[in-house]
This record gives C-alpha cells, sequence and structure tokens, in this order.
C-alpha cells in the first residue's frame, strides 16, 4: 500500500503531462502545483503538493507538504514539509525534508546541506549520502558512500560499500553482504551491528538457465516439416485466388510490375492505415468490440501482401526468363511455390533479407490497394482487351 501511495501521484503526473513540452507549463488544482517541461528549472511556491516531470527538473520554490519527482536529471533544492519521492537518472537531494524521503535513480546525492527529519530510502546504481538523517536509512544500491549522521537504525544492501569521516549510526547497523565489511569503530561499535549472509550463487548453478538447460536447436527434419507445412497454407490460399479470381489477381500483378515503386509507397500507406484502425477501435467505445476484426484485418493484409508480393516478383522473373505472360493454371501455381520459397530463403540473409521480404509485403498490399480503389472508380480498370488478362481469365 505504501509503494501505491507514493507511486500512484507520479503515475498521474506522468498521464497528465503527456509528451514533454518544450516549454514548461503550470497547473493548480485543488491546491496542488502541477509542473511539466523539457526543462523545468523554477517553480514557484506549492500551498500543498507538488507533482513535477520534465528532462530537467530543478525544485527551487517551497513545497507545503509531499513532493512528487520524475525525469532525467532531477535537483531538489528547496524545503518539502512533508515527504519527498524521486525518481529519475540522476536525483539529487540538497535541502530539508520534513517528513520521509525515497530516491530512486542510476546516480543519487544526498548533499551535506541535506536535512532528513523522517526516513531515508536510497534505491540505486549509485549512491552518496553526506547529509543528515534523524529517522532510519535504507541503501539498496551497487556501490554507496555513507558520510553522514543517522540517528536511527540502518539497513544497507550494498555490493561495494565505503565509509567517510562523517559518516555516524546511533541506531543498528544491519548489512546484507555476502561478505564481512571493515566498519570503522568510529562509525558504529562492532556490538551494533548485524550481518545478513545473502547467498549469491553462480549463473551455471542455475538448472533451468544454464546452457545444459537450454532447448535443443531444431533437427533438419523439424525445420523441413515445418517448411513443408507453412509452404502447404500459403500454397493452398494463393492457388485459391490463382483459380478463383484469376482476372483480378492479373489486373494487380500488371499494375505492380508496371510502377514497383509507386506501389510500394502505396502498400506502406495502405498498410499504415490499417495499423491506425486498431489503437482508433480500442480508443472509442463503438469501436471496441471491432477491435479483434481490425487485429485479424491487419494480418490477414500482411499475409495477402506477402503472398501477392512474392508472386509479382516471381512472375516478372518468369516473364524474363522466356515463361510467358499468361502460362496456364498448374505452372502460375508451380511459379506461386518457388516464389514462398525464396522469400523464406530472404531470411537467412542478414538485415537485408528482413528489408526484402518487408518490401515484398509492401508491393502485395499496394497492389491490393489500387486495385480496391480502381473498384471504385469505374472506366480505370485495365482494358478487358489486354491479352494477359484474358488468357488467365480463360484457365
Amino acid at each position: 500500500m505504501t509503494k501505491l501511495r507514493i507511486l500512484a501521484p507520479i503515475l498521474a503526473l506522468m498521464l497528465w503531462a503527456g509528451p514533454v513540452h518544450a516549454e514548461p507549463i503550470e497547473a493548480q488544482i485543488g491546491g496542488d502545483l502541477l509542473a511539466a517541461g523539457g526543462r523545468v528549472e523554477g517553480t514557484g511556491a506549492a500551498p500543498r503538493d507538488l507533482l513535477i516531470t520534465g528532462g530537467r527538473v530543478l525544485v527551487n520554490g517551497p513545497v507545503a507538504e509531499d513532493l512528487y519527482a520524475s525525469g532525467f536529471s532531477i535537483d531538489i533544492a528547496a524545503r518539502v514539509g512533508a515527504d519527498a519521492n524521486a525518481a529519475g537518472a540522476q536525483v539529487t537531494l540538497g535541502s530539508e525534508v520534513g517528513g520521509d524521503a525515497v530516491l530512486a535513480g542510476a546516480v543519487l546525492t544526498v548533499s551535506d546541506s541535506a536535512d532528513v527529519a523522517g526516513n531515508l530510502r536510497l534505491f540505486g546504481a549509485s549512491v552518496t549520502m553526506d547529509g543528515a538523517v534523524s529517522g532510519a536509512l535504507l541503501i539498496s544500491a551497487g556501490e554507496a558512500r555513507l558520510n553522514g549522521p543517522v540517528s536511527g537504525d540502518v539497513m544497507l544492501n550494498v555490493a561495494n560499500l565505503s565509509f567517510g569521516p562523517e559518516a555516524r549510526i546511533d541506531g543498528q547497523l544491519t548489512l546484507a553482504t555476502s561478505e564481512d565489511v571493515d566498519i570503522p569503530t568510529e562509525v558504529i561499535p562492532s556490538g551494533r551491528v548485524t550481518y545478513v549472509a545473502i547467498d549469491t550463487p553462480e549463473w551455471r548453478e542455475f538448472d533451468e538457465l544454464a546452457w545444459e538447460g537450454m532447448p535443443q536447436a531444431p533437427s533438419a527434419a523439424a525445420l523441413a516439416g515445418g517448411y513443408l507445412i507453412s509452404l502447404a497454407f500459403l500454397l493452398a490460399v494463393g492457388a485459391a485466388f490463382l483459380a478463383l479470381v484469376p482476372g483480378r489477381v492479373a489486373s494487380m500483378r500488371r499494375m505492380a510490375i508496371d510502377r514497383p515503386g509507386l506501389t510500394i509507397l502505396l502498400g506502406f500507406i495502405g498498410f499504415s492505415t490499417l495499423v491506425g484502425l486498431v489503437p482508433v477501435s480500442a480508443m472509442t467505445i463503438i469501436g471496441l468490440p471491432l477491435l479483434p476484426m481490425a487485429i485479424l484485418t491487419l494480418i490477414l493484409a500482411w499475409v495477402l501482401g506477402y503472398l501477392l508480393g512474392a508472386y509479382v516478383l516471381a512472375m516478372a522473373i518468369a516473364r524474363a526468363a522466356g515463361l510467358g505472360d499468361s502460362p496456364s493454371l498448374p505452372i502460375r501455381i508451380a511459379v506461386l511455390a518457388a516464389a514462398i520459397t525464396g522469400a523464406a530463403l530472404l531470411n537467412f540473409i542478414p538485415f537485408l533479407g528482413w528489408i526484402g521480404n518487408v518490401a515484398l509485403v509492401f508491393l502485395g498490399i499496394g497492389a491490393m490497394t489500387e486495385g480496391l480503389l480502381r473498384s471504385f472508380m469505374p472506366g480505370v480498370e485495365p482494358s478487358p482487351d489486354n491479352e494477359m488478362l484474358k488468357s488467365e481469365k480463360d484457365d
């Protein structure tokens, strides 16, 4: 419940702020001050709580009650009347805090001008604690340097720990570590130190994570079986279109061959439109029931675009090899099988193979998009006298 109480205002602030604004913006609600921006380097006095976020955050106005800050670099330089909570890559606390303080980030610094009246909890990769703490101190970090007085108990879970000349611990020290640490008696007498052993086994001791526990690579027979199943499915889908609507397939193929670059661009636009339907459906109450249909349409468009794009390229190669413009249906199905195989082999070419497959998908979706647009615009279909279309329709 404590974690929820701390995180809820920060999450609410991030949702309110949305994208980080170039120019800082401020608003007040119920006495709370909300501030956001790329660089928020000055805030007025907050009558109650201050909720602030940004790339560079400087809190230099007094906060009457709680502070909630998030950002890349956070500097708390003004007094906080109650609790202070901050999360960022770099967080610096250099002021008085009337209650508890929780800081989380990569590099945390509590300067010698900081004075925390309550408990201080620090969670980071590198922690420097030079300030004074009237309550308890908790540090969980990769490395930490303690160089300030602590009136209450201290719990440290630190891999690399060091103490400065100003370090003092008046309460009990609980040290969680895999090995003993030499603690100066000026910091705390050894009688008030308790070690909690932490077992840190090597990775190889985790059977489920060891290399021996990793699944073996698929056999050649498994790869061949998967390929044949995928080929049979895609070939069945493609053959159905070639047999049932040969004229429409021929029309889209001809359009893609005539203007491949423009068709790929049109495919990118068409696919982007389909992708946009998903969040639009999710954001509206009316469109929410249609969300599964939008996702299914997106998947179907990708598969059909992949098939058509590969078929267009394979037919272009077949025509250049002398196969002709209008081979018989069995030959066209064989060309489609070769196209699917060739597109699958592209995946074994690093990076360029992936780009080639995406280009084929956009080529196919672009042809389908143009074909769909032509169906709504009478008089722009390819001429019915086109011999290629007539031959493929006759099949």
